[in-house]
């Protein structure tokens, strides 16, 4: 056996002196090696000893696209958009607005005041100067039911069932309150 051998067969059994195969045992003591020639073994601390590599980072996720939905118009205003990062805005792709028709003369009221289907209504207008009805508006005209002289017959002035016609809302009204108890009298009979 050369030497270099040798050398090379106590530096591994010095080092290995200590080592287990299982963590629960303990170093077993180094066994004494004999050797013709003496030879001293010294580690360096310049030695090409394999440091591990420091661990790298893990990758910082990349924050998601934010993306929106429309709101729903039964909740939310036109134009409303839900963000996915839980905010809300506006998104002209969420705005469904329409502008609403513009009203129509639904009948002249007193003092020619124009009453538009929008429930809106202009003092003085000059469609309703005259007091002939229009068209289309109310119920058909009688002059004796015009109450208030607007040229409309409302279902407020109608006569109804007193004159043998069609009965108004409120005919239909008392009648209920007759057949459930809560009107008596008279008008029941």
């Amino acid at each position: 056996m050369s030497t270099r051998t040798f050398i090379a067969i106590t530096a591994i059994a010095l080092v290995c002196a200590g080592c287990s195969s299982s963590p629960d045992e303990t170093p077993s003591e180094a066994v004494p090696v004999t050797s013709s020639s003496s030879v001293t073994v010294s580690a360096s601390p310049t030695s090409n000893v394999d440091v591990p590599a420091a661990p790298e980072p893990p990758p910082v996720p990349q924050p998601q696209p934010v993306t929106y939905e429309c709101g729903d118009l039964d909740l939310y205003q036109s134009g409303t958009a839900l963000y996915s990062d839980g905010t809300t805005g506006y998104e002209a792709e969420c705005d469904t607005y329409v502008a609403p028709a513009p009203p129509e003369l639904r009948y002249c009221d007193y003092g020619g005041t124009a009453v538009f289907t929008d429930g809106s209504y202009e003092v003085n207008d000059p469609r309703c100067a005259a007091t002939a009805p229009v068209p289309d508006a109310g119920y058909p005209y009688n002059e004796s039911e015009d109450r208030n002289g607007d040229g409309v017959v409302n279902g407020y002035e109608r006569c109804g069932v007193l004159c043998g016609e069609e009965p108004t809302s409120g005919d239909i009204q008392t009648q209920y309150g007759c057949e459930q108890g809560y009107i008596t009298g008279p008008q029941c009979e």
